[in-house]
């Protein structure tokens, strides 16, 4: 074999030597943001909008509840009465009013609020998850963008050096003119496939840089390295047990069916009066003096239909909130389950990649280079086998883009990293 490839020069061991590498891995050159998906996850965290939103949000309904179990305003009123008899004097009676809600209905209100408080804290904890996911997913497909360019150039170099080879064989009467057409256009493609790449690599950094909160032209670093997959096998009901514990939509959901449940109470309860306490000053107007006014009142719940249909409705949204509980809790079961299956897929295609047909196709291509070299083969075959190389590196790396999407799905309903 050696041999037969030092009958073609130095440029066809030049191109056996970029076939057979690996792709190099990128090192980062300086300290752009973007180098890895650890480092863009904690950019997003400080700068991303919709997450400060959120904390926003869970901060508004968290003063909300501070007022949720307090007084209502006290109400002063004048009642001036006015008499035409002369021995009876006339009086303003000044009143300052406060209800009192009984029966434990100011700690139902508080404790439904705080119930709001951990749900909203829920969604906001799920948001942050969300956009987790869409970066180690936007990240993934950033790096296989930037390694397929590397392929791409590998291919690039690979035909030049073929049409070199062609002219020779051309110019000794080894071979004939469409070698070179054919080696001129493998050349051809392979940029105009780094035309379309570069703008997919383009689309990616703005992409990431929406999602971390940063303008979209903002520079990224080339991306290092794919996080790291588990390496033992996932179980489904281990994880749906860590879901269970962990996964934010249904800590919010499970708030919430709280908040529904108190206020339940609190709807039951809105048969039982309340009390109002007044009290204020009589003031004549024949300036004697001052007198003092008090009284008690009681609200008078009577069946004309709001109480009932605030239990009505506070029953109902009870009913819906257990709903959704049940429905998120299937659902997160069910895409786990789904998640998992297709990263053992992905993981599995990809191990017989590597281990199969990586070196299957790499034997081939040596095969039909030697036979080029002898003048036993065609440059089609030769270009084949090259291709052929090229798409089950792409593939390896459509692969390993699938294991990181399940992956981050997974950390996603899990509510935590593996």
């Amino acid at each position: 074999m050696r041999s037969q490839l030092l009958w073609l020069g130095p440029s066809a061991m030049l191109v056996a030597s970029l076939v057979l590498s690996q792709p190099a891995v990128a090192q980062p050159t300086d300290n752009l943001l973007g180098a890895t998906v650890d480092d863009l996850l904690a950019a997003a965290h400080q700068l991303s909008p919709n997450l400060r939103a959120a904390t926003l949000d869970t901060a508004a309904m968290a003063a909300k509840a501070e007022g949720a179990g307090k007084l209502d305003d006290p109400t002063i009123s004048d009642s001036y009465q006015y008499y035409k008899d002369p021995g009876v004097f006339s009086a303003h009676t000044v009143m300052m009013s406060q209800a009192f809600p009984l029966w434990g209905k100011r700690s139902l209100r508080r404790e439904a609020a705080l119930a709001d408080v951990d749900a909203t804290r829920g969604q906001e904890r799920a948001a942050q998850d969300e956009l987790d996911e869409k970066i180690k997913v936007a990240y993934a497909q950033y790096f296989l963008i930037n390694q397929s360019l590397k392929i791409n150039h590998e291919i690039f170099e690979l035909a030049s050096h073929l049409r070199e080879a062609a002219t020779v064989r051309f110019k000794s009467a080894r071979g004939d003119q469409s070698a070179i057409i054919q080696a001129m256009g493998e050349e051809t493609a392979a940029k105009l496939e780094a035309v379309r790449l570069q703008g997919d690599l383009g689309a990616a950094r703005a992409n990431i840089n929406a999602l971390v909160g940063r303008a979209g032209n903002a520079p990224l670093a080339d991306p290092v390295k794919l996080r790291a997959t588990p390496g033992a096998a996932l179980v489904v009901s281990t994880l749906v047990e860590r879901a269970h514990a962990g996964n934010p939509n249904l800590s919010a959901s499970d708030a919430a069916v709280a908040a529904a449940k108190t206020r339940s109470k609190l709807a039951n309860k809105a048969w039982y009066p309340d009390l109002t306490v007044s009290a204020g000053p009589i003031i004549q107007t024949n300036n004697m003096p001052v007198g003092f006014a008090a009284t008690l009142g009681f609200n008078i719940p009577v069946p004309w239909g709001r109480e009932a249909s605030g239990q009505h409705e506070a029953a109902a949204q009870l009913g819906a909130s257990e709903q959704r509980f049940n429905a998120a809790l299937f659902e997160i079961e069910g895409a786990l389950g789904e998640s998992v299956a297709k990263l053992q897929a992905a993981r599995s295609a990809a191990q017989l990649l590597r281990h199969e047909t990586v070196p299957q196709a790499k034997a081939m291509f040596q095969t039909v280079l030697a036979d080029y070299s002898q003048g036993k083969a065609d440059l089609t075959a030769t270009i084949a086998a090259q291709r052929q190389i090229h798409d089950v590196e792409l593939r390896l790396l459509q692969n390993q883009l699938d294991e990181q999407v399940e992956l981050a799905a997974i950390e996603r309903l899990t509510g935590g990293d593996l």
